[in-house]
């Protein structure tokens, strides 16, 4: 399984226009087979700073996803509000 963790830092004055295009794709992602799960959070520190959290099955899941129709479309318009983004990508370890 595969964590993605996509930072998000808003400018206050995109954050409506962000947070509307944030749960378009967040309700079209969590419809995507290899998708676990798919939430984005906001930093109880830094008001600004949102975080996609999102679980997939394997690469497989996060290509297709990053080849979605819903993420080629709303991710640059996502892209447009920002003021920074970060992308973390990790590897679940299982304890078996």
């Amino acid at each position: 399984m595969i964590v993605l963790i996509a930072k998000s830092v808003v400018p206050q004055k995109n954050k409506d226009a962000f947070l509307q295009v944030a749960e378009k794709l967040v309700a079209e992602t969590r419809k995507e087979a290899g998708c676990i799960f798919y939430d984005l959070v906001q930093d109880s520190n830094e008001e600004n700073v949102y975080y996609f959290v999102e679980k997939y099955a394997d690469q497989e899941a996060v290509d297709a996803h990053k080849n979605s129709t819903h993420f080629t479309t709303y991710a640059p318009q996502m892209r447009a509000l920002r003021e920074d983004s970060n992308l973390i990508q990790c590897d679940v370890l299982t304890f078996e």
